[in-house]
């Protein structure tokens, strides 16, 4: 063999192997190579009526849940449905689906939801980030929505707010009557940025806080920053950063809304949404598998694994305990893990339609 083709076979091998290694690293680190079998002393009944039901939260005083849905699917073909804001009633067995969402806006691409309650007075408005785009999460595009919360679960539209510092929203959480934090799951503004913070999952990441005038960047370096969470002191707040396969505990200060990270507990899936217990606990949804997920999102045959873990602070740092992990024919693709009483939480996915109540034995 000729000296170049000897360089030309030896390049080759060096291309080969780098690619190889590469998709070996991002296998792991999407956490492909666990084995994931049914598992959880958890019982759960199923919830129909409601299309991608990707964020939760429960009003507890008004034993309710408000459901954020919208058939993303349809989205990704061109179609997209005008999304829908859910009411759940958590006394009637089962709960039955009730459609409180008004007509304004007219745009509305429901993503993370959040609800506030005022302490003093009692109101309460729901936050929701809005993809007024065609469920496309961009700066410009996406809106932060309030909606004032009548006594029978019923919505109408307070406002909105939008600025470039939301650059790619994906959960909101509300801390005043026209203040919230919101996560941007990327950072990147480009489309070769934007592939090259996927492919090698860069920490480009942010949250934002609106302080009810202006938005400040006030957490940084976040691989894909998703779900948000909030002590119920206050003083603590959690960032779900799903392709570091960790949650994020910031010390909050309530009068600047500004972030100090205090540490960062692994978890053995990609986090999503974070919803939080009275009793300062975590209840969070994941994906084992991102890449099975990522298969999940093109094709409703290809199952995703889904797991629901809960997170006790306790010294420096979080204990996590799995409560249900499924490998995709229960739900696939599970999103958010709703805490709704002592011993019940509802499951909800970003493509399924349904909803799960699950009880633990």
């Amino acid at each position: 063999m000729s000296k170049g083709g000897k360089r030309l076979l030896l390049g080759g091998g060096a291309v080969f192997l780098a690619c190889a290694a590469f998709v070996g690293w991002m296998m792991a680190a999407a956490g492909q190579f666990r084995t994931i079998e049914a598992a959880g002393n958890v019982t759960c009944d199923v919830i129909t009526g409601m299309i991608g039901a990707e964020d939760i939260v429960v009003d507890l005083a008004h034993g309710r849940a408000f459901v954020s849905s919208d058939d993303r699917r349809a989205t990704l073909a061109g179609q997209p449905v005008r999304g829908r804001i859910y009411a759940l009633d958590l006394t009637q067995t089962p709960p039955v689906p009730r459609d409180v969402t008004p007509p304004v806006p007219e745009a509305f691409h429901p993503h993370g939801i959040s609800l506030f309650t005022d302490p003093e007075t009692g109101a309460q408005t729901l936050f929701v980030v809005n993809h007024i785009e065609g469920g496309v999460p961009r700066a410009g595009i996406s809106r932060a929505e309030m909606f004032s919360v009548a006594e029978d679960g019923s919505l109408g539209h307070r406002g909105g707010v939008i600025g470039a510092a939301m650059a790619s929203p994906n959960d909101i959480l509300a801390v005043g009557p026209n203040q919230f934090y919101a996560s941007n799951d990327h950072g990147s503004e480009t489309a070769a940025g934007l592939l090259l913070e996927t492919l090698f999952m860069l920490p480009r990441a942010n949250v934002v806080y609106y302080d009810g005038k202006e938005f400040r960047t006030v957490a940084e370096g976040i691989s894909f920053a998703n779900g948000l969470g909030l002590s119920p002191d206050g003083q603590f707040l959690h960032v779900a950063e799903t392709t570091g396969f960790a949650v994020r505990t910031y010390r909050r200060d309530a009068a600047s809304g500004a972030l100090d990270l205090l540490w960062t507990t692994p978890v053995a899936n990609g986090v999503d949404n974070i919803d939080m217990a009275p009793d300062g606990r975590l209840y969070v949804a994941g994906h084992p598998h991102l890449l099975d997920f990522l298969a999940h999102t093109a094709d409703p045959a290809s199952p995703s694994p889904s797991e629901v873990v809960r997170l006790t602070p306790g010294g420096d740092g979080l204990m996590v305990e799995t409560l249900l992990t499924a490998p995709g024919t229960i739900l696939s693709g599970a999103s958010v893990a709703a805490y709704a009483g002592p011993g019940r939480f509802l499951v909800g996915a970003v493509y399924e339609e349904k909803v799960l109540d699950c009880r633990e034995r």
